[in-house]
């Protein structure tokens, strides 16, 4: 495995130790699953992902991480991580400002890693105990290692992310967030991604969520690439 991956593992991993501390101002949620198939045929698939934010006055600070591999009959089929480290300046109730970076690889998608800055700005529309809605504008510069040339490419792209969340009942609750990604330089390198999920709570702390992700790029390297990856996760998730 490579350092980039075990990276996008300890930051998983690292929160649990920060949250032995005597109360801290700390919010974790972490999700895990596994699914193995034998028989006729043989797969095993590993997801997990976090994301801790330490509160201090007006000022956040979050760290998130998220780490798939699927492997068929023995042969890896796919494999994905990200990692982003993120500050947030909280000017009102409804504004905050923000400074991200972050790192993803997913070599089956033709990037062996793509390094990712944002600074913006996000704006609650709706913000209430059983219901959010909240947008965030700004822009990304990147930097994408190709996985099928090794070339580099640098690019600067808008970013318009919106995520709207709602408890359905006490137990119930259904998020869906969209972002979508046009690049300056060249219009057709578009990207779109977007997650619908439910979460259905078991007690205080865990509770089961069904996700689909969407991740759209609009250019690819070669004509036999796909477009769009997807994936459909059921996971046990862990909040406190």
């Amino acid at each position: 495995m490579s350092r980039s991956a075990l990276l996008a593992i300890s930051i998983f991993i690292f929160p649990f130790t920060l949250y032995a501390e005597e109360k801290p101002p700390w919010a974790h949620e972490s999700e895990a699953s596994i699914v193995k198939v034998d028989g006729n045929t043989t797969s095993d698939s590993y997801s997990a992902k976090q994301k801790t934010s330490y509160r201090f006055d007006l000022n956040i600070i979050s760290a998130s991480g998220r780490y798939l591999q699927t492997k068929a009959s023995g042969s890896e089929t796919a494999k994905q991580w990200d990692a982003t480290l993120r500050y947030e300046r909280e000017l009102s109730d409804l504004w905050s400002l923000f400074i991200q970076h972050g790192a993803e690889s997913d070599p089956y998608a033709g990037y062996v890693q793509r390094d990712n800055s944002d600074i913006g700005g996000k704006y609650y529309l709706i913000k209430t105990d059983p219901e959010t809605l909240f947008s965030e504008l700004g822009v990304r510069s990147t930097k994408t290692i190709s996985s099928v040339s090794n070339n580099v490419d640098y690019s600067t792209s808008c970013r318009l992310y919106i995520e709207y969340s709602k408890k359905i009942n006490e137990s119930v609750s259904g998020k869906f967030w969209v972002e979508y990604l046009p690049n300056f330089k060249d219009s057709d390198a578009y990207l779109v991604n977007y997650e619908p999920s439910v979460s259905v709570m078991m007690n205080q702390v865990f509770s089961l969520k069904i996700a689909y992700l969407v991740k759209y790029h609009n250019l690819t390297l070669t004509a036999a690439e796909k477009k769009e990856d997807t994936t459909f996760t059921t996971a046990l998730v862990a909040k406190f």
